[in-house]
């Protein structure tokens, strides 16, 4: 065994000498003529930062890595510049790991900074980032109809020490940004309100999700769909306090209730609301877990956008079991009381949600036709 390894040994000895003899060239990396991307057309979303990859979208066809790859001659469709994909922007991005159990808004900016992006970059496996300072001040979004003089063209420059090539023609022409969901409620091709006519007419609405809630008035179940049953509208708008109020700080969230005379209803009422679990939120001051409850609303200080990063958490739909989840988060407010025959009963309402802009949101849940019954019978 001894002199099989001291013949393999000096076997490779002998292979690197003779490397050096005969000037053989050093071995490079390989680029197939065949790397390719397998999408080339992307409608990604304005105002949220979005990884273009659409399951491997880039097929290296056996090359070597590490590839390099350069977005080159951003254009639009009738040939004039789109150097607009391609403008810096200051760009908050992770530079820690997102968990979900921070317990200080400085907990959680601890893990961001600041750096200088492009508004679409590419990745080294391939994946086309756009980020979420690309808005609809910067990129034109697509209409309803894109013609073709409308689109944004980019080619793309592959590279590794084997050599070079250039893939054409990728389409990267972004829809209207659309700051909340759900958003039924919001057009997103003009961005203003959705009516059931372009023209204008009957305005689309989000409805919310109601569950064991009786009808103060009948004491029957309200659907929070039909006039029948009880409608019950959803509303996530900003808000916006009196001028000169320094309490304006752009980073708060809101829940809000409202009865058929759109007077506010007590939030003290939904006596079963675990509220601290509704949110990642932290008190007035941002220095614990809390939030601010009044008598006509509950308000949150929080980080966007909700969710903050695509992890599962308690905040989001199905908990952290949920191993797929984290792209949207989950609320739920509750109440108890005790019906006929002495049963007890729990109304519910459940949000399923996501905001990607920053700002004072607030969140509005209107009991339109039928007032909520919390007393018991």
């Amino acid at each position: 065994m001894k002199y099989k390894a001291f013949i393999l040994l000096a076997s490779v000895i002998a292979f690197s000498g003779c490397r050096k003899i005969f000037n053989l060239p050093d071995e490079k990396n390989y680029l197939s003529p065949q790397a390719d991307y397998t999408s080339k057309e992307f409608r990604p979303i304005l105002g949220r930062t979005t990884v273009l990859n659409g399951g491997n979208i880039f097929n290296a066809a056996n090359s070597s890595f590490p590839i390099t790859f350069q977005i080159l001659n951003p254009r639009k469709g009738d040939g004039n510049p789109a150097n607009f994909l391609l403008t810096e922007q200051p760009t908050l991005v992770w530079t820690g790991e997102y968990s979900g159990t921070e317990t200080s808004l400085a907990q959680i900016e601890a893990k961001r900074k600041i750096e200088t992006h492009r508004l679409l970059e590419t990745r080294g496996n391939g994946d086309l980032v756009l980020w979420y300072t690309a808005t609809p001040a910067l990129i034109q979004p697509a209409d309803t109809v894109v013609l073709p003089q409308n689109n944004n063209y980019i080619d793309i420059k592959v590279t590794n020490s084997g050599g070079s090539r250039i893939i054409k023609n990728l389409i990267v022409t972004p829809v209207r940004d659309q700051p909340y969901i759900p958003n039924d409620d919001y057009n997103k091709t003009t961005g203003k309100p959705n009516t059931q006519l372009p023209a204008g007419g009957q305005p689309v609405r989000n409805f919310a999700n109601i569950q064991n809630i009786r009808n103060a008035a009948n004491n029957q179940f309200i659907d929070g769909r039909s006039i029948d049953k009880g409608i019950v509208y959803l509303y996530i708008r900003k808000f916006v306090d009196p001028a000169g109020n320094a309490a304006a700080i752009g980073h708060r969230l809101r829940f809000k209730f409202l009865d058929k005379d759109s007077a506010a209803i007590d939030p003290f009422r939904f006596n079963a609301t675990k509220w601290i679990d509704q949110v990642h939120g932290f008190n007035p001051a941002g220095t614990a877990p809390g939030f601010d409850q009044t008598h006509t609303y509950v308000e949150y200080n929080v980080a966007y956008p909700i969710p903050l990063a695509r992890i599962p958490t308690k905040y989001t739909v199905g908990g952290v079991a949920n191993r797929n989840g984290g792209e949207t988060a989950h609320a739920e407010f509750s109440f108890t009381r005790t019906g006929f025959g002495n049963v007890r009963e729990t109304g519910r309402i459940l949000l399923d949600f996501a905001i990607f802009e920053k700002g004072d949101w607030e969140i509005v849940f209107h009991f339109k036709t039928a007032n909520p019954k919390f007393d018991n019978d």
